[in-house]
């Protein structure tokens, strides 16, 4: 082969090579609106969670979602309202890992829990985090980081808990 046409291939090859590190690949993806999921068990709701809207991306078996709210129910009845900002559910699982501005309520007992990053496994049917946690109930707030916690809220565990004691200034 002449020099030429060596030089002639490689600046052809290397004018391929460009084009094909330019080109990005984008994963298979649908937006939808009013996104809702639903889990059942004999035939009885247990959580319904809807969105503003989601992003399903196929390859990675998830939704991204913008503004999901979820309901617990216990015999046909909302036991539980969450909301947040964000988040991410797995579509294979039902898994979710909700961010921004997350907060639980309890519809039977009034309890509250606020936090930045909270996890549901919908096997193991509970809420985590290792991120700062606030739970108001009746009677007091509680902080800590880290909690564990069943949907209703009924059992909750706080990890590393921090506790103010006003006291009344002695005259």
């Amino acid at each position: 082969m002449r020099p030429a046409l060596l030089i002639a291939a490689a600046i052809a090859l290397g004018g391929c090579g460009k084009s094909a590190v330019q080109s990005s690949y984008e994963e298979p993806h649908q937006t939808l609106d009013d996104f809702s999921l639903s889990q059942n068990e004999l035939n009885t709701t247990t959580w319904t969670l809807r969105a503003r809207s989601a992003l399903l991306k196929e390859d990675k078996k998830e939704a991204d979602l913008t503004l999901p709210s979820m309901d617990f129910f216990k015999m046909g009845k909302v036991v539980t309202h969450l909301r947040s900002d964000t988040g991410i559910v797995n579509t294979e699982t039902s898994d979710l890992r909700l961010s921004s501005d997350v907060v639980v309520t309890s519809i039977e007992d009034q309890s509250v829990v606020k936090t930045e990053l909270l996890l549901y496994s919908s096997e193991q049917k509970k809420f985590y985090t290792e991120a700062a946690v606030a739970v108001t109930r009746p009677g007091g707030i509680l902080h800590g980081r880290g909690l564990e916690a069943n949907p209703d809220l009924s059992e909750i565990r706080i990890f590393h808990q921090t506790s103010v004691i006003d006291k009344e200034p002695t005259q």
